[in-house]
């Protein structure tokens, strides 16, 4: 190969003309063939572009001189190794010395021939690159620049149907990929079909009952297959059985059609089927019907079912009567256990009953007394009654009973909370807030008073009679608690109250009020003194706080400190002092100089207390009698002082005596 120089320009126009038509130069410049042609074999012609220049820039350097410029024009299509001839057209620019020895520089066209010679890819060695793809049911035919793969036509005009179907599963639906196929995966997917049955196929169809193999086409590309078909009159998939097969037991119906079970059943070999009379028979209309064949008889005709009877009325019946089962009969002995307050819920029976979509049915239910409309209150047992007509049997019904036991409810132990959502009619209507208090009984409650109070210790109830069943123990239409106890007073102070009183002087009264009102008293004639008058008057003038005064209180005793008055109420003592009504004092006809003064009190209830009396003495005294009384009076007083004294001392030493005792027991001081 010649060596370009240094100065030389190679440029190179790639067209892609996809057509593979030789290159035309334009214009007007003449292309003069080189001498040789190039020529290769499709599997060793050049692949690209960089494969084409060399080739044809190295044929150019070989056979012309003087080159300087070489411009290749070639058709894209050439770079597939398709078969044939072609042109390579180049421009050469040469520098040519003339006759006078001048360097000239000249551009010609050149025309280098090309050809590419087919390949046989039918027989190129296995593992070559270019040989053919065709699966191994089909034939390899070389073509020009290519191959087909092709499928022989079947020996029979009766296989052609078959194998013509074959082809449309296949990658290319023709007997050959020369109108179908583009690419090699697609001529490398061709499958052409072949005769299973010729190939030592169907080996274990049952030839012992008739079986013969028979070629099947798959329509999921994998080619013919065949399939075991029995005789005309015989039923099965004409295989030879297994030793776990079923024996087979196709059956026709009385038109001579297989039943669907045998339809639907693979029964293995090649059997004559057995008639079912009823198979194919119309419909039986009526309810409870079958096709039947009778004893002695080859006909079909619709009958009863079995466990079912003719009747003339109903038709076919079931010969076993309907089963009651009560609901809610957790134990089965048809018993229900509730409490006064419970709702009594209809839980009915469960009807066993194979008719009970073709006979019109009555449910009866019957109560052994009417029910409430609320929640039960009555103590005691009912039953309920369920039966269903069954005209057909012999008693026309069938029934179940259930007894409903009704216990007693300690309504005492409902919440108002309760009662809400439980039973309001069972929420006892003790009068709580005056101390009634409720008591179970069997069957219904009592209400109970506290000490001090009358009446049957219920609140009033609505709508309910005192005759009526339900109405509580002891109830007397709800006078709830009143109380009946009278209040009690006690007196505070002297009594009797003693007044002491000179002559020719008035009585001296204690309080700042009294000695206001003695001072009016005084009287300085000697005459008989009106003792009743006085005693009224220092009562009102100090409020009665007189009566129980004292040297010690004279100055804070009041009206209230005399006497007190409480109430025993079912809630608590009440205190009555305030509503104490001091009345005047009434002379004593027994003993001169004596008064009796009442104090009385009612309670809200209008319970009177009894009256306490407090006694008013008088004693009328000379001056000296006055002072003596008085002397003896200060000393009596002085003793009471110094006995008080001497007691407090004693009970001052008796204390710190214990706890100098209390002290040495415990180890403390000496």
């Amino acid at each position: 190969m010649l060596q370009l120089p240094s100065s030389f320009v190679f440029r190179v126009v790639v067209l892609m003309m996809f057509l593979g038509l030789p290159m035309i130069v334009s214009g007007s410049l003449h292309c003069e063939s080189l001498k040789s042609t190039l020529r290769y074999s499709q599997s060793t012609a050049p692949r690209d572009i960089s494969s084409i220049l060399r080739v044809v820039v190295e044929k150019v350097n070989r056979e012309l001189e003087g080159v300087i410029d070489v411009d290749v024009e070639w058709t894209g299509s050439e770079l597939h190794r398709k078969v044939g001839k072609y042109d390579v057209t180049a421009k050469v620019t040469r520098r040519i010395k003339q006759g006078d020895g001048e360097l000239e520089e000249s551009t010609d066209c050149f025309s280098v021939p090309f050809v590419i010679e087919d390949d046989d890819e039918c027989n190129l060695p296995v593992g070559h690159s270019m040989r053919h793809k065709c699966h191994e049911s089909a034939f390899c035919v070389n073509t020009i620049g290519g191959y087909q793969c092709e499928c022989r036509s079947p020996s029979s005009a009766d296989d052609n149907e078959a194998w013509v179907l074959s082809l449309s599963s296949s990658s290319c639906p023709l007997a050959s990929t020369s109108d179908c196929c583009t690419t090699e995966n697609c001529k490398a997917d061709f499958v052409c079909p072949v005769d299973p049955c010729a190939s030592n196929g169907g080996s274990d169809c049952d030839v012992k009952t008739g079986a013969k193999c028979v070629s099947n086409v798959f329509s999921d590309g994998s080619g013919a297959s065949y399939k075991c078909e029995c005789p005309s009159g015989l039923y099965g998939n004409g295989h030879i059985c297994s030793p776990g097969d079923s024996p087979p037991n196709p059956k026709v119906g009385f038109d001579g059609l297989p039943t669907e079970a045998t339809k639907s059943a693979n029964f293995c070999g090649c059997t004559k089927p057995s008639v079912d009379q009823c198979a194919g028979f119309p419909a039986c209309k009526k309810k409870n019907t079958q096709c039947t064949v009778k004893e002695g008889s080859s006909s079909p005709s619709c009958e009863c079912k079995p466990g079912y009877v003719d009747t003339p009325e109903h038709g076919c019946v079931d010969e076993t009567p309907p089963t009651l089962k009560l609901r809610c009969d957790p134990n089965n002995n048809g018993m229900m256990k509730l409490k006064q307050g419970d709702n009594y819920e209809e839980c009915a029976v469960d009807i066993m009953d194979d008719n009970a979509e073709d006979l019109a049915r009555t449910l009866k239910i019957k109560y052994s007394e009417p029910l409430p409309s609320g929640c039960l209150r009555k103590m005691g047992s009912f039953t309920v009654n369920y039966s269903v007509a069954t005209p057909w049997t012999d008693p026309p019904f069938q029934e179940v009973t259930r007894t409903v036991e009704v216990g007693d409810l300690d309504e005492c132990k409902i919440s108002s909370k309760q009662a809400q959502f439980y039973c309001p009619e069972a929420m006892p209507r003790c009068d709580v807030a005056s101390g009634a208090v409720c008591k179970n009984t069997i069957g219904s409650y009592t209400c109970e008073c506290p000490k001090c109070t009358t009446g049957d210790g219920f609140l009033p109830i609505s709508g309910l009679n005192t005759d009526d069943p339900l109405t509580p123990v002891n109830y007397s239409g709800g006078t709830g608690c009143v109380d009946s106890c009278k209040p009690e007073i006690k007196l505070h102070g002297p009594n009797p109250r003693v007044f002491r009183a000179p002559k020719y002087s008035g009585l001296l009264g204690l309080t700042k009020k009294g000695r206001e009102i003695s001072n009016s008293f005084i009287k300085s004639d000697g005459g008989d003194r009106n003792y009743d008058s006085e005693v009224k008057a220092l009562i009102r003038a100090s409020g009665g706080a007189e009566l129980c005064a004292t040297k010690e209180n004279a100055m804070s005793v009041t009206s209230s400190s005399c006497a007190t008055a409480s109430d025993t109420t079912p809630n608590g003592i009440v205190d009555l002092s305030g509503d104490i009504i001091v009345g005047d004092p009434v002379k004593s006809p027994k003993q001169p100089n004596m008064w009796r003064v009442p104090y009385n009190v009612v309670d809200k209830f209008g319970n009177r207390a009894d009256t306490v009396w407090r006694d008013v003495i008088v004693e009328e005294l000379s001056f000296e009698e006055f002072e003596i009384a008085l002397r003896k009076e200060f000393e009596e007083e002085k003793k009471q002082a110094v006995e008080a004294a001497v007691a407090a001392a004693v009970r001052k030493e008796t204390g710190s005596c214990n706890e100098r005792v209390r002290k040495l027991e415990v180890g403390g001081i000496g």
